[in-house]
């Protein structure tokens, strides 16, 4: 119990500490640009709040905060000089964001200030952060996929079980029929080698094989104490729910479960750790990319239904949205789970893996303060003077885009809202791995 418990919070620590290099590593993904375009770069800090420790070098000063979930780069000059006296809304804010960016400026960095870069470096800066996400995840997935491999059925047989409707414990009720495997005979520790003199590497093969002739009888060449033997065995074919390349399980357009007629022979396999091909983990990381994209788009969606399901309106969805809280019970189910280490050590990197596609890709949404929403701003200015300079012929200068600090304060706040949801959610009705 004790040992469950130090392996629950080792799986918390460890997610924590990946989110945080994480985290870090997204920031050197503005700070390296950033650096090389000889831009200054006041701070680079992980976390906000109170400043915990920081050490200056060169221009920039580097450090921690006291809450560590988050971090920024500073750059000298994100707003431009106001051109004109703004008397909108909100311009006593824009007022003084505006001259706390510009402050103690040093006129020898006039020429190193981010807002008179040219549009293709602020966005290579930008977008650094993201891309930098999206490299880690796409690393940390292949190196658990490829370097430790993916839990998958062998070919040995676990347990055969007496009869087709047979209990978890394989016991079987009154008057169920007899499994095809017990009648051909299979025993435990059987390793299967060919199904009809076709050989076989996975039990994805031998099920393909067995589907062919329903209702016949195949041969089933099986490994055992060193000797090859041939059995025969006739599969019950039954309705079994459909599931992705990812293990999620297919619905139709009614949201019904996708079943088809399996082969079912009434064994147990032996699972396996099994080095997945880099190609076919770099398709799978490739896919979890698309699919979290696809997550981000319905987000407000995901977080209505997880509102919902608070006040018991509907069912949590286990693959909808979790707040940092949420993922430190998942990996601390994952650490403590009773499977050997090196799976548990691929499912933590899986899951670091995924949480840095989902910053890539929340994190391009066009909306300020996130990267997607300086992108945006960056796009716009680029579009507005080239075609300026093309019909007027001048070129109208930067926009400002301190006026869109409302904007990002509204984006804060809604961020903020949705985050302590996300959390009320993951303690009063948690997601869990069963």
């Amino acid at each position: 119990m004790v040992v469950d418990v130090l392996l629950y919070i080792l799986g918390i620590l460890v997610v924590l500490l990946g989110i945080a290099l994480s985290i870090g590593l997204h920031e050197v993904g503005h700070l390296v640009p950033a650096k090389v375009f000889g831009l200054k770069v006041k701070q680079y800090m992980i976390g906000f709040g109170p400043t915990v420790f920081s050490r200056r070098r060169g221009d920039t000063e580097y450090g921690l905060k006291a809450f560590p979930l988050g971090g920024y780069i500073l750059m000298e000059g994100m707003y431009p000089p106001e051109s004109k006296p703004y008397r909108g809304p909100f311009s006593k804010w824009i007022s003084e964001a505006r001259a706390e960016v510009r402050k103690e400026l040093d006129p020898a960095d006039e020429n190193r200030q981010f807002y008179k870069l040219a549009t293709w470096k602020k966005l290579t800066i930008m977008l650094g952060g993201p891309v930098m996400n999206f490299v880690l995840g796409l690393v940390l997935i292949i190196a658990s996929l490829t370097g430790i491999g993916q839990m998958q059925n062998s070919m040995t047989i676990n347990q055969v079980y007496q009869c087709i409707d047979a209990s978890a414990d394989g016991s079987c009720p009154a008057g169920a029929p007899i499994s095809p495997a017990a009648l051909a005979g299979m025993e435990p520790g059987d390793e299967v080698v060919s199904v009809n003199s076709q050989a076989v590497m996975n039990w994805n093969e031998a099920v393909e094989i067995l589907g062919r002739n329903p209702g016949a009888s195949s041969e089933l060449t099986v490994l055992r104490d060193g000797a090859l033997v041939n059995l025969t065995i006739t599969p019950v074919f039954m309705e079994r729910q459909v599931f992705d390349s990812q293990g999620v399980a297919l619905t139709d357009a009614n949201g019904l479960p996708v079943t088809e007629l399996r082969p079912i022979i009434g064994v147990q396999l032996l699972p396996t750790q099994q080095p997945v091909p880099i190609w076919d983990a770099a398709g799978f990381a490739l896919g979890a990319t698309g699919a979290m994209l696809a997550f981000i788009l319905e987000l407000p969606q995901q977080v209505y239904a997880v509102a919902q399901s608070i006040f018991g309106f509907t069912e949590r969805d286990p693959n909808g949205a979790v707040s940092i809280l949420g993922v430190g019970q998942l990996a601390g189910e994952v650490s403590s789970a009773n499977v050997p280490v090196d799976a548990r050590l691929a499912s933590l990197l899986l899951l670091i893996g995924t949480l840095n596609l989902a910053l890539f890709a929340f994190n391009l949404i066009p909306l300020l303060p996130l990267d997607g929403g300086h992108v945006l701003g960056a796009l716009y200015e680029g579009a507005k003077r080239r075609v300026s300079k093309l019909v007027l012929g001048k070129d109208p200068g930067p926009i400002d885009t301190a006026k869109a600090l409302p904007i990002a304060y509204a984006v804060w706040v809604l961020l903020l809202f949705t985050g302590l949801l996300l959390i009320f959610a993951d303690i009063v009705n948690p997601i869990g791995l069963i």
